[in-house]
């Protein structure tokens, strides 16, 4: 499944993980960045904006077959997406201060033997802002009329007790739900393809959590009649929060 979507994106074979694809411009996107620059001037985010945006644009093409787009896929797709974007945001800040790319962040070993990361700065753009992840969503959700916001700490609680078991990644989802494929997946298929996205459109590493919240929103929206608020914020969280921990270089 993640292969299909990779080859739809990006129309070629997958690059090295931490090597992602340079966005190459034509004029025309050299025009719209110039754009956007100057319209930085009166709105900070206005980059992000429209590379979420871009992103859920391209996602939902790639995701789209004849019976339209699955929706909770989608939604999988881009709450792993965004959870992970927060680490590798925390990572670049530290690249660019000269320390080790893993310098903020707390390194947990699994009893499978894989790295997964943890700390207060990575928790920070995950979900304890207005601008977070969650914040983000839960907004876009309750704008939609969404009554009843899933406990998100429960949420942080299952991940934390499931690192380094075959439970770690695998949302729970309310009865009658599916995604068609693990989070884990979907980002080490799609992060190298829409990792770009987040490079051109953003200024600082600090927006691709905003750029890929502001996605989710524009996927809530889009599918406020498919699927209850609720359900959603469930499956973009039940996504997100693993897929900020795990060390996708070694997936």
């Amino acid at each position: 499944m993640f292969k299909s979507l990779l080859s739809k994106l990006t129309g070629s074979q997958q690059q090295q993980m931490d090597r992602p694809p340079e966005p190459q411009l034509d004029a025309a996107t050299e025009a719209l960045m110039r754009a956007i620059e100057e319209k930085r001037k009166t709105d900070p985010f206005i980059g992000a904006k429209l590379g979420g945006k871009e992103v859920f644009q391209q996602l939902l093409r790639a995701m789209k077959n004849e019976r339209g787009v699955h929706v909770e896929s989608l939604l999988c797709a881009l709450g792993a997406l965004a959870g992970y974007s927060c680490q590798a945001n925390l990572r670049a800040q530290a690249l660019a201060k000269g320390l080790p790319e893993t310098a903020t962040l707390i390194t947990v070993g699994g009893a499978n033997g894989k790295s997964y990361f943890f700390g207060d700065l990575l928790n920070q753009a995950l979900a304890e802002s207005q601008y977070s992840v969650w914040g983000l969503a839960a907004g876009a959700a309750q704008h939609n009329g969404c009554k009843s916001l899933p406990d998100i700490n429960s949420i942080f609680t299952h991940v934390t007790e499931t690192v380094g078991t075959d439970a770690f990644g695998i949302p729970r989802l309310p009865e009658g739900r599916v995604t068609s494929d693990t989070p884990i997946n979907y980002l080490k298929a799609l992060w190298p393809a829409l990792f770009p996205v987040a490079k051109m459109f953003c200024k600082q590493p600090t927006e691709w959590p905003f750029m890929f919240g502001i996605a989710i929103q524009e996927a809530l929206d889009a599918g406020r009649e498919a699927l209850p608020q609720d359900v959603a914020l469930a499956i973009i969280m039940e996504s997100a929060i693993p897929m900020s921990k795990v060390d996708l270089a070694a997936a």
